[in-house]
Formats: structure tokens, sequence, C-alpha cells
């Protein structure tokens, strides 16, 4: 087989004027040639204009094949894009640019059963989507998706969409939608880790589920900051681990489960700027949540949090669910250091081993759940004003603090072995 030959039979390419005897999207054999070994030095004239009909025929070309579609580096307005099963888009980061021309959807997937995209910049251009709840990237009941080193950036709806997929988003940068980052709709154990999500009015990444239960995904070691809303949202959304994030100057919630995500895992975040550090707010379900080695700090005043609730702002850590709270740092919080129930809202909990300074107050548990067992033991305080340990109704104080008075009068409420300094 020569040279010509083999190229042309083993990799699909992506470029400009359509070349018809080739059957690829406009790659003369130089070029081709060029991507795979020493890249030409002369400039390459590229043509401007839509290039929908000639993307999707080529992505349609290679999944059919089962071959990767690469695409050069260049700007390319496409729009209405389908990926079918097996599409594999591969382009050369921060390089391969896909903007989209506007008049309905930008690249969308649905019941795919493999699709893989890698190193392209989707840029909505700040254009009218069909439906605001969309994404730039739209994927529906794709049972592994890979989707890897993608810059998403100007949508007016979400960044990524994903509904009722598995598969993994990683090392991604999402930036500047007008709804979430990455929203996961019914998710099927999705892993989203390394990503970056920045300047997004509805979110940084949201979870959610329209009937209550196990989502089972993992969001790890993530970046996130300058959103509104919440950082990481859980609605609905069962069994989830959240760890390892870094999430800094969120308007609203940094990380909040809502009454129907049960069994949540939260462990080794770390906040800066906040209305509301962490919530987990309590539902029907008695599974255990954890909220264990976090930092959280600079937590900024707020009266209510829209996002957890209306739960009271101006709170490192705030506990509803049964579970433990163990092991983590809470610093500059003007309420509460942490916040253990609400009303009659509260678990079996049992917090131990943070350390709080510089709250207006360090804890304050719920006198009105006299039914649960609730122990708070082992705990530093310090530089907290308004007292180490108090009772409250809601978000107001109902005792004086306890670490004095004692805890006599609440059966269910352990409190000792504290240390205020």
């Amino acid at each position: 087989m020569n040279r010509r030959a083999f190229l042309f039979g083993t990799i699909t390419s992506l470029a400009l004027p359509a070349v018809a005897r080739s059957g690829t999207l406009g790659i003369d054999l130089p070029e081709l040639r060029g991507s795979l070994a020493v890249p030409e030095t002369r400039p390459v004239t590229r043509r401007t204009g839509d290039r929908s009909i000639e993307l999707q025929a080529a992505i349609n070309r290679a999944a059919s094949a089962g071959r990767p579609l690469r695409i050069p580096a260049g700007r390319y307005e496409v729009s209405n894009i389908r990926l079918p099963d097996r599409a594999r888009l591969v382009g050369v980061p921060g390089e391969t640019r896909l903007v989209y021309s506007g008049g309905g959807r930008f690249l969308y997937s649905e019941q795919a059963r493999t699709l893989s995209l890698e190193g392209l910049v989707l840029d909505g251009a700040n254009r009218m989507l069909s439906d605001e709840d969309d994404g730039l990237l739209s994927l529906a009941f794709v049972e592994d998706a890979d989707l890897a080193r993608l810059v998403v950036q100007g949508s007016v709806g979400h960044g990524v969409s994903m509904t009722r997929t598995g598969g993994s988003l990683r090392d991604c940068r999402v930036s500047g939608s007008a709804g979430v980052g990455i929203m996961s709709t019914e998710g099927n154990a999705m892993t989203i880790a390394g990503n970056t999500v920045s300047d997004c009015v509805g979110g940084g990444i949201h979870l959610r589920r329209w009937m209550v239960g196990d989502d089972g995904s993992a969001v790890r070691d993530n970046h996130i900051q300058d959103v509104g809303q919440a950082g990481i949202r859980l609605s609905s959304a069962g069994a989830v681990r959240i760890s390892g994030n870094d999430l800094h100057a969120i308007e609203g919630a940094a990380i909040v489960a809502d009454a129907a995500s049960a069994g949540a895992s939260v462990s080794n975040n770390a906040i800066d700027g906040a209305a509301l550090g962490i919530a987990l707010l309590a539902g029907g379900d008695d599974r255990l949540s954890l909220v264990e080695g976090n930092v959280v700090r600079n937590v900024v005043e707020a009266s209510v949090v829209a996002a957890a609730g209306r739960r009271a702002g101006g709170v490192g850590i705030h506990v509803e669910t049964h579970g433990s709270v163990t092991g983590n740092v809470v610093e500059a919080a003007p309420h509460l250091g942490l916040s253990l129930g609400w009303g009659a809202m509260l678990g079996n909990v049992v917090a131990s081993g943070n350390v709080i300074r510089r709250a207006g107050t360090g804890i304050g548990v719920s006198v009105l759940a006299s039914e649960q067992a609730t122990i708070v033991t082992g705990n530093l305080l310090v530089d907290v004003p308004g007292g180490a340990i108090r009772g409250m109704r809601f978000a107001a104080f109902a005792t004086d603090d306890l670490t004095r008075v004692g805890a006599a009068a609440w059966p269910g409420l352990t409190v000792g072995e504290n240390r205020v300094a």
C-alpha cells in the first residue's frame, strides 16, 4: 500500500474547501501530511462562511466507518450539528474553534451508545438557542460520553447540558454561560472532574433529577469561581460524592444538596467566599451523609440563601441530615461557623473535631428537634464573640452559651469537651 492510500484509508480529516474525490471535507494531501509530520510553514487560506453541511457530512462518514474525525486548527461557523453514535471529534486544543452560527441548536446528540469530543473550542457567540434550558453541547440518552479538554464559552443557555447520560466530563473550561456551566439531568453515574467553571450566571455544576433517586455521580477536583446561585448543587440527586473541589467567589451557596438529595458525601473541598459554605438539607430519607475535611473561609453576610431553601446566610456549614460533621475548618463566618438543624429538621448527627475561628457564634444547634440524638463534642472554637455553642430556633438564638449553662434541658442534645479560646 502506498503512502497516499494509507493516509486516506486510516484517518478522516476536516479542513477547508471540499475535495470531492478525497471523500473528506476540504483538505489536500500536502496539508494532511503536514498534520502527521512537521507542519508546513506556509499560510493556509481559509474560507469563511457557514460550514454546517460539510461538517455534518464529514462527521457522518467518520462515525459510520468507526474512525475519529480530526479537525485542523481554524474557525468553523456551524449550527444544528447532530453527533451520531460512535462520533469522535478531535481538535487542536485551543486552536480548533467551532462557532455557533445561530438558528436553533449548536452540537447535540440523542441516544448514542458512545461519543467522544476532545480538544475543541465551542463558542456560542452569545447567539440565541432554540431552548434556554439547552446547552451549547447538548447530550441526551448517551450511554458513554467521553468529553475532554473542551473550551465551552458564550452560551445564552447552559454550557454543557446532559440528560440521562453516563461517562466522563474532564479537564474542560466552561465560562460565560447565562445558565449553569455544567448541567446534568437524571445522570447515570457521571464523572465530572478537573474542570474549570467561571462567570456563569446560573451556577457552576448542577445535578438534578425529575424523579427522586440515586444519581451516583462523582464531582471532584473542579475549580469553580465567580458564579451565581450555587457552585455545586444537587436537586433530588442521591448518593453523589463531592470531593476535592476549589470554589471561590460564589454568589449563593458554594455546595448545596436539597432535601431530596440523600446520602451525599462532601469531603476535602476548599471554599473561599460564599453566602453559605456547605448546606445539606433534610428530607424523608434517613441515609447518613458525611461532611468531612472541608475548609470554608470568608463567608459573606446574607439574610437568606435562595439556592439553599432560603436558609440563613453568613454560615460556614449547615447540616440537617443524619450523619457526621467531622474535621472541618471554618474561618470567618459572620453568623455561625457551624449550624445544625432548621426548626424540627435535624437528624441524628455527630459534630466533632471541627475548628472554627472568627465566627459570630461558633456552633448553633436547633432545640426544636428534641427527639433526635445530637452530639457536639471535641470542637475547637476560637474568637467567637457571640458564644461558642448556642441553641437555635430557626435563625434566631434560643439559649445562652451551652458550654457554660449546659444542655440538660434538651435530653437529645449532648455538648461536652469542646475547647473555647
